[in-house]
């Protein structure tokens, strides 16, 4: 569905990346809905550690690395957890496909997660000499450590492959072979970094890569609300949640004025010689999003297994939950 933004972004106009950049901050945000569920707050507040001092610790960190201008440790990190992030949330959604068939074997998943994981890694350290601020990191350990650690990944990745292939034929052979939907996803959360085979610069690779990211996001937060709020009921955020999700036209605005607004605060801040501020809150906000995420979706927690789980397994022959 992206590619064609990809293209236009690469080669046409950068009206293309706007919508990038649009389809970026609506992901980022939306993440903080689940603040908002009436059902979360006691949860929240009971795990207050993680929830809030966690994103307080993360912003805390943050500034004083930007303070003392620590070289580069920002960025390194960033695009290493950004792809295991990515990465993470491909092995989430095929768990539902996988449990949705009935299937809850321990090893499909370790073996799945594993060759998308790794893949993944390889793909993004394909073109790694490109990329400016994390290349000379690498290299200033030693020079051949960018190649090395791309055979390294390489080679795991392969093996990783090979492992989930025969895990997919045991299931054929044991009588659960897995279907075209979950084949599927499997398949195309090991091309989602394909940007970085092509595309010759590691840091518009990483763009062509997230905008799938994004719409993918953006759908599994729009599905799971849209199922679970179907009636305006409880606080005022909570049914404005109902509302946004029930409605298309109003969840295209909103996720629009929610980009828009912070082209707006770039595109001001540039203006007045703060980009450099801009661009600290953003990489911020990446980094809160990481976190919280690991939290939201973090289906090992029985509380999130009910608050989920039934939206995500609805109309799946399959009896019990995720787990």
């Amino acid at each position: 569905m992206t590619l064609p933004l990809v293209y236009g972004a690469l080669h046409v106009h950068n009206a293309f990346a706007l919508v990038g950049f649009v389809l970026a901050f609506a992901h980022y945000l939306s993440s903080f809905s689940f603040y908002f569920w009436d059902e979360n707050r006691g949860r929240h507040r009971q795990r207050w550690l993680a929830f809030f001092a966690g994103p307080a610790l993360i912003t805390a960190t943050f500034c004083a690395l930007v303070f003392f201008e620590v070289p580069l440790i920002i960025q390194v990190v960033l695009f290493f957890w950004n792809a295991v992030h990515v990465g993470r949330q491909s092995c989430g959604i095929l768990s539902i496909y996988r449990h949705r068939a009935g299937v809850f074997d321990a090893r499909q998943k370790v073996t799945a997660n594993a060759a998308i994981l790794a893949t993944n890694l390889w793909f993004c350290l394909w073109n790694i000499e490109t990329h400016q601020e994390v290349e000379p990191v690498l290299a200033a350990v030693s020079p051949r450590l960018p190649f090395l650690l791309w055979l390294g990944a390489g080679a795991l990745a392969v093996a990783a492959l090979g492992r989930a292939v025969l895990a997919f034929h045991k299931r054929a052979v044991d009588g659960k072979p897995a279907g075209l939907p979950e084949l599927g996803l499997f398949v195309g959360s090991l091309a989602l970094f394909h940007p970085f085979l092509w595309i010759a610069d590691s840091g518009r690779a990483t763009f062509a890569m997230l905008l799938a990211h994004y719409v993918q996001y953006l759908a599994l937060v729009w599905l799971v609300h849209r199922r679970k709020f179907r009636e305006a009921v409880g606080s005022w955020p909570q049914v404005y949640l109902h509302r946004v999700s029930a409605s298309n036209v109003g969840l295209v605005l909103a996720l629009a004025a929610c980009g828009l607004g912070f082209f707006a605060l770039k595109e001001l801040l540039t203006r007045f010689g703060y980009f450099a501020l801009f661009e600290a809150g953003y990489l911020l906000l990446a980094f809160v999003h990481f976190y919280i995420d690991g939290l939201f979706w973090a289906f090992r927690d029985p509380h999130v297994r009910r608050s989920l789980g039934p939206y995500l397994m609805q109309g799946s022959p399959a009896a019990a939950g995720i787990r």
